[in-house]
């Protein structure tokens, strides 16, 4: 091991900085309260020479104990043990040196500190009863004065002690609303990203799985036409076809992209090119106006998929498109009629794979809208409304 990791190593093991100025400082008190106890200790007091040194140990060995407990976190009946062995010992120690009633006063301030006020107060009480005992054993001039003293050094104690608890556990519920509020806050990260991803799909198969099934087909047809080398003039019309779904395809694009980008959306201008595309009727109601780009989008892509279908599952059937801006909610109907007899479902009836409704559901359902598709007259209708 380096020399740097083993100091490295120690550092931590002492903790921050500020713990060891700390300790310092505490072990610098504790220095000049035996100091101040040696200087003022009455030498005419009988046992004085025996008992004044060992309850100064005493007191040290509490001090230093409850400095150690704190440290390194031990046990609550070894931190009271210790506090409640500094507060007799120093109790004790007032009948030679009253100047002693300040070990009284920090074994309070330490008990407030660790413990409720009930084992709290039991320490305060036993330096008290140890200052009582004392000077009457000892004989102290004007005892009752050193018993009040004590008394009111262990309350003093005590009080600046809960107070210092108090803090130390709001700063702690300080710290575990922050930490749950950070978890909040990615939670809430992780659910917008999820909500935009899905966003991204539903744009994904809005704006592809249409055009590009249309013009699969549409390249199939004329890769087949030209393979037979019968007719030219079908193919390059079938060609041309294609050409016009990815020119459509890359418009429905860009109006994917203005939404995203939070732009205006003037629906009713946007359902018109739809609606001659399908050859489908356009019938506008209420006062149009420009819409939240979110339902502007939704409710297109309702009109689109609605249209789309329409032309897989009911080829040659009758489309007509309602869209009536209301006072409080804009809502959109799509109807379609039945197919003329004998003709099929397209060859894009399968394409899609049934994504469609299912995200024109969750678009609105996310704005808070209602979503209704059911056979009508021998056709589909689908309704949107979305406050708008």
């Amino acid at each position: 091991m380096s020399a740097m990791e083993l100091a490295s190593q120690l550092r931590a093991h002492l903790g921050s900085q500020t713990a060891r100025m700390l300790t310092a400082a505490r072990l610098a008190g504790l220095g000049v309260l035996l100091w101040a106890v040696a200087n003022q200790r009455q030498s005419d007091v009988g046992g004085g020479r025996v008992a004044v040194p060992l309850l100064m140990a005493g007191a040290v060995v509490g001090w230093t104990g409850w400095m150690a407990c704190r440290r390194f976190g031990a046990p609550e009946a070894a931190t009271w043990g210790c506090l409640a062995l500094l507060a007799a010992t120093g109790g004790a120690l007032a009948g030679f040196a009253p100047v002693a009633v300040a070990f009284v006063a920090v074994a309070s301030l330490g008990a407030g500190i660790a413990f409720e006020p009930l084992p709290a107060s039991a320490v305060g009480a036993i330096g008290v009863g140890a200052v009582a005992l004392s000077v009457l054993a000892v004989g102290t001039p004007v005892p009752a004065e050193v018993v009040a003293e004590a008394a009111l050094s262990a309350a003093a104690g005590l009080m600046a002690g809960t107070s210092r608890r108090q803090y130390l556990e709001r700063a702690h519920q300080a710290e575990l609303l922050l930490a749950e509020r950070v978890r909040a806050d990615a939670e809430r990260d992780r659910a917008a990203a999820l909500a935009e991803r899905n966003r991204v799909g539903r744009e994904l198969h809005d704006v592809l799985a249409h055009s590009l099934g249309a013009l699969s087909v549409q390249l199939d047809a004329a890769d087949a036409v030209l393979e037979q080398g019968e007719d030219p003039t079908k193919a390059r019309r079938l060609v041309q076809q294609a050409r016009r779904l990815a020119v459509q395809g890359l418009e429905e694009t860009r109006e994917a992209v203005r939404a995203l980008r939070d732009e205006p959306v003037a629906l009713a201008e946007q359902l018109e090119p739809l609606a001659s595309r399908a050859g489908a009727e356009l019938c506008v109601t209420g006062h149009p106006r420009a819409l939240d780009p979110d339902a502007g989008l939704a409710l297109y892509r309702a009109a689109q998929e609605a249209v789309t279908n329409a032309g897989k599952h009911a080829p040659g059937a009758p489309v007509s498109i309602h869209l009536d801006f209301g006072a409080r909610s804009t809502t959109l109907v799509v109807s379609n009629g039945a197919s003329p007899t004998g003709r099929p479902p397209t060859d894009l009836s399968s394409t899609g794979g049934g994504f469609g409704l299912q995200g024109m559901r969750e678009r609105v359902a996310l704005l808070g809208g209602q979503v209704m598709a059911a056979p009508s007259n021998d056709g589909w209708t689908v309704e949107v409304a979305v406050p708008a």
